[in-house]
């Protein structure tokens, strides 16, 4: 049983291409040569050589995504290295370091508060007990030991 046929044009409905792209294909050779005056091409061999077409593109459109997609993470890993160079991305240890050193003044300017407020001790002693716990809370609160949530109401 001879190979069925199919008018180019037919074919054209079938697999929805258009006129230019498959006389391309013709003429590259990846599609057999349409015979006689309807331009009639051999069904099977014509569907198969289409789908190695549509697989070719995908392929080339999956290795392209994969090249754009390295391109960007090379354009994002510059634009890091940029930042980090004008200084406007620090390292995660020197903003831990830097961070301490602050709480750390803080911490030693509310110590000093209460002599500062008054002279009398009992009052210097509940505003030291005031900071402390207030300085604990704050710790706990950076810490993420506790929610804000669990804090009583003022």
């Amino acid at each position: 049983m001879p190979d069925r046929t199919i008018t180019l044009a037919a074919f054209q409905r079938l697999v929805r291409a258009t006129c230019d792209e498959l006389d391309g294909l013709i003429l590259s050779g990846a599609l057999p040569q349409p015979t006689g005056r309807d331009r009639r091409l051999p069904l099977r061999p014509a569907a198969v050589a289409y789908l190695e077409h549509l697989r070719a593109q995908l392929a080339a459109h999956r290795a392209d995504a994969a090249t754009q997609r390295a391109q960007d993470a090379r354009a994002d890993a510059a634009a890091l290295e940029l930042a980090v160079e004008r200084g406007e991305v620090i390292n995660a240890e020197d903003a831990h370091a830097a961070l301490d050193a602050v709480c750390g003044v803080v911490a030693t300017q509310f110590t000093m508060i209460p002599a500062r407020v008054t002279r009398d001790r009992i009052q210097r002693e509940t505003l030291r007990q005031a900071f402390f716990d207030l300085q604990s809370d704050l710790a706990a609160d950076l810490a993420g030991e506790h929610p804000i949530s669990d804090r009583p109401n003022p």
